[in-house]
C-alpha cells in the first residue's frame, strides 16, 4: 500500500498521466503539452547532443571498416535528422504554449505567430516521416541475414543495432504508456483497494496537516441543532457507527470521521469524502 502511494505521488507517474491525457484528450479540453516542459526538453537535447557525438565519433575510428551495406549513409542521413530536430527543440524551447499539432485553420489565423507555428508543424511531419522512413531501411540493411555485418563493420554494426534498439523503443511509448495506465493501473488498483490513478491527481495532505485538524473522543461531542457534522451518527468512510470513547476527528467543513479512516484518506486525497472541500479551503 505505501508503495502504491509513492508511486501514485510521484512526479514520473503525474508526468504520464499527463501525456496520456494530452495524447488521448478532446481539443476542447487539452491540456499543456508536456513535451515542451523544460525538463523533458533538456532530456531532448542531451540525448540528441548525445547521439550526434556518438555518431561521428564512431564514424571517424571506423574508417577502415568494410560493411556490405552502406551503413555510413544510413548513420550520416540519422545523424543530419538530429541535426536538423535542433532548430526544433529552440522553437519549443522559445514558444513552450505553442501548440504543433493544432488544426492548420486555426493556425492561418493568428498572423505571425501562427506561420511560424505552420512552418514548424510541417518540417516537424517531414522529419517524423524520414525518420520512420529510415529506421525500415536500418532494419533491413542491419538485419539482413544473407550478409555478415558485424563480422566486416563490428563497430558500425554495434552502433546501428544500439540506435535501432532506441529507436523502437520510442515508437513503442504509446503503447507501453496504454498498457501501464489502462491495464497495469487499474490491475493493481482492484488488486490492493487502492485508486493510484485517483491519488495522483489529487495529492495527499502531509503529516503536519493532518495532525492540526481537531481530534477527540466521541462520548465528548454534543450535538446541537446547529452542528451539521454531528448529524449523522456514522462514519461515511467505513460506514460504521461511532461507539463511546472512540476517537473521531473534525475537518475544516465541520464533518466528522473516525480518526483512523479519515487520516487514511487524507493522506491519500486532502479533501472531505462528503462535500470534496480541500483542507486548505
Amino acid at each position: 500500500m505505501r508503495m502504491a502511494m509513492r508511486v501514485s505521488r510521484a512526479r514520473w507517474f503525474s508526468f504520464l498521466r499527463r501525456v496520456f491525457r494530452y495524447q488521448n484528450g478532446s481539443r476542447s479540453d487539452l491540456v499543456s503539452n508536456p513535451f515542451n516542459a523544460r525538463p523533458w526538453l533538456a532530456l531532448e537535447l542531451a540525448a540528441l547532443v548525445a547521439q550526434v557525438v556518438i555518431i561521428t565519433v564512431t564514424m571517424t575510428t571506423s574508417r577502415k571498416e568494410n560493411p556490405v551495406w552502406p551503413l555510413r549513409i544510413w548513420l550520416t542521413g540519422y545523424n543530419l535528422g538530429n541535426v536538423l530536430s535542433l532548430p526544433l527543440l529552440y522553437w519549443r524551447y522559445r514558444h513552450p504554449t505553442a501548440g504543433l499539432n493544432t488544426d492548420v485553420e486555426q493556425q492561418r489565423s493568428n498572423d505571425d505567430s501562427s506561420s511560424s507555428s505552420y512552418l514548424m508543424n510541417k518540417s516537424r511531419t517531414f522529419l517524423e516521416l524520414f525518420f520512420a522512413i529510415w529506421f525500415v531501411m536500418g532494419n533491413v540493411w542491419i538485419f539482413d541475414s544473407r550478409h555478415g555485418s558485424f563480422d566486416r563493420a563490428p563497430k558500425l554494426h554495434v552502433l546501428c543495432v544500439s540506435i535501432l534498439a532506441w529507436n523502437a523503443i520510442l515508437y513503442s511509448f504509446p503503447f507501453l504508456l496504454f498498457l501501464l495506465l489502462c491495464c497495469c493501473v487499474p490491475f493493481v488498483s482492484n488488486l490492493i483497494g487502492y485508486n493510484i490513478s485517483l491519488a495522483s491527481t489529487e495529492r495527499g495532505a502531509s503529516e503536519d496537516q493532518i495532525a492540526r485538524l481537531p481530534r477527540w473522543r466521541f462520548k465528548d461531542v454534543k450535538p446541537t441543532a446547529d452542528d451539521l457534522a454531528n448529524e449523522n451518527q456514522e462514519c461515511c468512510i467505513c460506514l460504521a457507527k461511532y461507539s463511546d470513547k472512540e476517537e473521531v476527528r473534525q475537518l475544516p467543513c465541520l464533518h466528522v470521521f473516525h480518526l483512523n479512516c479519515v487520516d487514511q484518506w487524507l493522506r491519500i486525497m486532502s479533501a472531505c469524502p462528503l462535500c470534496k472541500q480541500g483542507l486548505e479551503n
